[in-house]
């Protein structure tokens, strides 16, 4: 359980002294998010603490902070089995309107509000401004990154993935590992509570000194849960990271193994289908804000809750958790969520010594999501297409760039530009080649254009164009995905022993430089959008005067910041990308004063601007100096 802070202490004396019955006076509520919303309904969630004790709740949602409107109430009793947290789903709201939420306890105990918007239906060209990021890790508390992320009014957030580390900071222990060959209920039990206890970990505020969690400080998480409703991803630290990761393989695989006989899982059994895996995905899902539960406890047994893969023909996928979907957000955009983590094959390691992965990682029978995603996710952009929504935004955990695995930051640990571009096993292009082309031809086959990919993982902020092969046996038959890139957000805290100390402008820019030259190596894309990508104006970084009249690849890249990126669909179809961060900090010094996120880099694209023919560029840039003041006044407003 959660050790109290002398504030913590201090709210439940409080409480105690002016509150009856006595049965519901030592209630504090840890937090409160909303997510996963529609048009019409919002998962709402809060963890309430009341003693080790069950707690009946009920949340009011409003259309006025003040709750003079009152549009739904809905109640529910949290439980030992979830670890107190209670997700309630709030039906029969407007579409495109903001909500407010909180939740009471008997006596009056009130949770903090909570706020989250509804999405506009699909005949609707309204602005739909949206946030993403992801990796916390518990080293890098309280995440002042996000702390300034109210003042966005975002209509959602994504969440994409490495929302807790499993690792030990101070004051917390790593978690205890399991497999997928863990059966053992206490073992079960107590890898289940600690998985808890990290996830509250990142909710809470954490004391500087001792790196216990702490009610006084900056609130870790909560400030971003509860301004704006969430989409939440899993990655791999939520799955004990190399124990759980990949969720097709079968649970028999030793950890780090260069048996190929393993790279396609043909045994008919499945990690996602252990009770381990379970253990760890239900943490997981009692601690967000999503459709998906899973009750029980490793003692008495599990069952799913929410929306299940359907799939009789794919025993991989089917009867599991369905936590990809879709979600229009207005006549100009789609919300499209993978899960890149429950289905795939095993992560491949090299040999030792070894510096690529070589056939194994082109093999055909590979796959990243499993056949059933994969057929849902070409099947949705493709209606998308159809339907007229210009961008297609689809968040996946793992990068589908073409960029290899370099340390985390571009930095040896000298200080050095690293230059190794080697598959890393974890990405697309490290280990699930054959079907990142595919479905990457898919899309340009099909001539869906604006597929705009959004990920993390690198801890790193990079804009990448996409390039796949025409003919997947001609290694020369490379082009480009027409109009679609990848944009790489965060971390909001995380990092290595290599992280950056010198953040001059300087020393990023050689990193862009090197990172660039690394591209080019390989036969891929620049860094960054091209000045005459379709559409791109407006382009701004800190510290490169440059960036509006030439953009070059570090204007598209921050190696060195925590950050987060918004991304604002105006109603005529526009796309405004802005990065937001502070600068990286060592790991467990738990910083204590906010530091506000200010603006990195921002690029604008504009649907209805074509490419130029080269004798164009120059009436082109003499346009758009006087476009641009304009432009800078809207992000202004916002």
């Amino acid at each position: 359980m959660l050790l109290p802070s002398p504030a913590r202490t201090l709210l439940v004396s409080t409480i105690l002294a002016g509150l009856s019955p006595a049965a519901y006076a030592t209630v504090v509520f840890d937090g409160v998010a909303a997510g996963d919303a529609s048009s019409s309904d919002a998962i709402l969630w809060t963890r309430a603490d009341n003693g080790g004790s069950t707690t009946s709740l009920t949340a009011q949602v409003a259309t006025d902070v003040g709750f003079t409107t009152i549009v739904n109430t809905v109640s529910g009793t949290t439980s030992a089995s979830s670890d107190f947290t209670l997700k309630l789903d709030a039906t029969g709201l407007t579409s495109d309107t903001r909500y407010y939420y909180r939740f009471i306890a008997p006596g009056g105990i009130t949770s903090s509000t909570g706020q989250f918007t509804t999405a506009p239906t699909a005949n609707q060209k309204v602005d739909v401004k949206f946030g993403f990021s992801g990796d916390a890790d518990g080293r890098f508390r309280p995440y002042p990154s996000i702390a300034n992320l109210a003042s966005q009014k975002l209509n959602y957030f994504v969440f994409l993935g490495d929302t807790m580390y499993e690792t030990a900071s101070t004051g917390s222990p790593a978690v205890p590992t399991i497999t997928g060959q863990t059966t053992n209920p206490s073992d079960l039990s107590a890898a289940l509570t600690a998985y808890n206890q990290k996830y509250l970990n990142n909710v809470l505020g954490v004391n500087s000194a001792s790196g216990l969690p702490s009610a006084s400080g900056q609130q870790g998480l909560q400030p971003m849960l509860a301004a704006t409703g969430t989409y939440t991803l899993l990655d791999n630290h939520e799955l004990g990271n190399k124990s759980l990761q990949s969720g097709g393989a079968p649970p028999t695989a030793p950890q780090g193994t260069i048996d190929p006989a393993f790279d396609v899982n043909n045994t008919g059994s499945y990690n996602n289908k252990t009770v381990a895996f379970q253990t760890v995905e239900k943490s997981y899902l009692d601690y967000h804000p999503t459709r998906e539960s899973i009750l029980g406890t490793p003692t008495t047994g599990y069952t799913l809750s929410g929306p299940q893969v359907t799939a009789p023909a794919d025993p991989r996928s089917n009867g599991t958790p369905q936590t990809y979907f879709a979600q229009q957000w207005g006549a100009n955009s789609i919300y499209i969520q993978t899960d890149d983590r429950s289905n795939r094959d095993i992560r491949l390691s090299k040999p030792s010594g070894g510096d690529d992965l070589g056939p194994r990682a082109d093999n055909p029978n590979r796959t990243m999501l499993g056949s059933t995603q994969l057929q849902w996710l070409e099947a949705t952009l493709l209606q998308a297409q159809k339907d007229g929504t210009p961008w297609k935004f689809v968040s996946i955990s793992s990068p589908i760039d073409q960029v290899g695995g370099p340390s985390a930051t571009g930095m040896q640990p000298n200080g050095q530009p690293d230059g190794t571009q080697t598959p890393d096993g974890k990405s697309w292009w490290g280990g699930y080649r054959s079907e990142r082309n595919e479905l990457l031809k898919f899309i340009a086959d099909n001539n869906i254009d604006h597929v705009v990919f959004l990920t993390t993982d690198d801890h790193q902020e990079r804009v990448t164009q996409l390039q796949y092969l025409t003919d997947p046996n001609d290694p020369n038959s490379k082009a480009l995905v027409p109009g679609s890139f990848q944009v790489v957000a965060g971390p909001i805290g995380a990092g290595g022993p290599d992280a950056f100390t010198d953040h001059s402008f300087a020393t990023i820019q050689t990193a862009a430089a090197d990172r660039n030259a690394s591209q080019l190596a390989l036969g891929e894309p620049q860094l960054g959008l091209p000045g005459n990508f379709p559409g791109l104006h407006n382009v701004f970084r800190l510290g490169d005067p440059n960036a509006s009249t030439s953009p070059s690849p570090v204007d598209f890249f921050s190696p060195d910041t925590f950050n987060y990126l918004t991304l604002d669909v105006g109603a005529d179809g526009s796309l405004t990308v802005d990065t937001w961060g502070i600068p990286s900090y060592q790991q467990n010094t738990f910083p204590q004063e906010a530091m506000d996120a200010s603006l990195i880099s921002s690029f604008e694209i504009g649907l209805a601007v074509a490419v130029p023919e080269p004798g164009s560029l120059a009436i082109l840039a003499t346009g758009l100096v006087g476009v641009a003041p304009f432009l800078r006044r809207r992000r202004e407003k916002r």
